[in-house]
């Protein structure tokens, strides 16, 4: 792959000098890329450990933005559920390690149930959830801020939400919405009052998407219908699609968005297309397969900075994100 102008750097060469090549704003970590087209998924398992899904390996690369441009990834996580463990500090690394700018990040502990109809013990609170995340955002302003993922069936909404957001207005930039480990579809009326929260506050509302009974397309489709006061993304876009009923959705409604977390690379070309670039998040998972989840999406980037306008990736890769979470960095 040939890319004149812009420095190649392997695995090991992420910031400074590495092997005698100074670092410069146009640089590229290329490598490869496998869609996550699996069933059964749940966060506290690596994606490596369904059937079809490669472990990442130290010998790939990755290709990022470049060119003095910052990228936001607008799905990240943090969280302990079981043996599963994702840490601030993995996260940071990751990020630091392939040249991510930004991140918007949630707490896999916001989960209700297993994925199953197992309900998750030992129980936290979603404020104490969410007060984990703001913490980490608190020491990190510079890299990320949360989004506060909802208990909506064994907890339920609570006027203390909407008072840890506004006190917390400065660290968390949305809510975050996972009906599948809520066993509860994004239609029901118990989302409703965090989601005329998000709307009071102006703040965006990620729903998790995948087509089972509690948050396929549809169902985000109708919610995002229901409130069009407020700008909702429909993370994966459908999980394990074709992503095109998804991305039809995303075209027809002003206030529905969609992320590329676990989407091919040809089918993210395909909804910016359908779309437009100002409707499509650059979002990850990370580091939800390891610290080096990022190398996942390495052919997704290579392709999208080849064949979009630098507008519309960047739209893709770092405005998009700035605008729907009004961010300043």
């Amino acid at each position: 792959m040939e890319m004149p102008g812009n420095i190649f750097l392997n695995n090991d060469c992420f910031s400074g000098t590495c092997s005698g090549v100074p670092h410069t704003e146009n640089f590229y970590f290329v490598g490869r890329y496998h869609p996550a087209h699996y069933k059964g998924f749940t966060p506290w398992k690596r994606l490596h450990e369904y059937e079809g899904i490669p472990e990442s390996g130290s010998e790939h690369t990755i290709i990022t933005q470049g060119h003095g441009r910052m990228i936001i990834d607008s799905h990240t996580h943090i969280g302990t559920i079981h043996d599963f463990s994702i840490t601030g500090d993995m996260l940071l690394r990751s990020m630091r390690r392939y040249g991510i700018g930004y991140a918007l990040v949630s707490s896999v502990e916001g989960a209700e149930f297993d994925g199953g109809t197992r309900e998750l013990e030992p129980w936290k609170p979603q404020i104490t959830v969410n007060e984990e995340v703001a913490a980490l955002a608190r020491a990190h302003r510079h890299m990320m801020k949360g989004l506060f993922w909802i208990k909506p069936r064994r907890e339920g909404w609570s006027h203390e939400v909407e008072r840890f957001m506004t006190e917390h207005h400065d660290l968390m930039a949305g809510f975050k919405a996972h009906p599948a480990l809520s066993m509860l579809n994004i239609t029901d009326e118990r989302y409703v009052p965090y989601i005329r929260c998000a709307e009071r506050m102006g703040l965006p509302f990620a729903v998790h998407s995948a087509p089972d009974e509690f948050s396929p397309p549809r169902a985000v489709y109708d919610t995002a219908q229901r409130f069009p006061g407020v700008n909702f993304i429909m993370v994966h876009m459908g999980l394990g699609t074709d992503n095109t009923e998804a991305a039809r959705y995303i075209r027809e409604l002003p206030n529905l968005y969609g992320d590329t977390s676990w989407v091919t690379a040809e089918h993210v070309l395909d909804a910016v297309r359908e779309c437009g670039s100002g409707k499509i998040l650059f979002g990850t998972d990370a580091p939800i397969d390891g610290e080096d989840t990022y190398q996942s999406y390495s052919d997704m980037i290579a392709m999208l900075r080849r064949e979009l306008s630098a507008h519309e990736f960047d739209d893709v890769f770092r405005g998009n994100a700035l605008r729907l979470f009004r961010l300043e960095v």
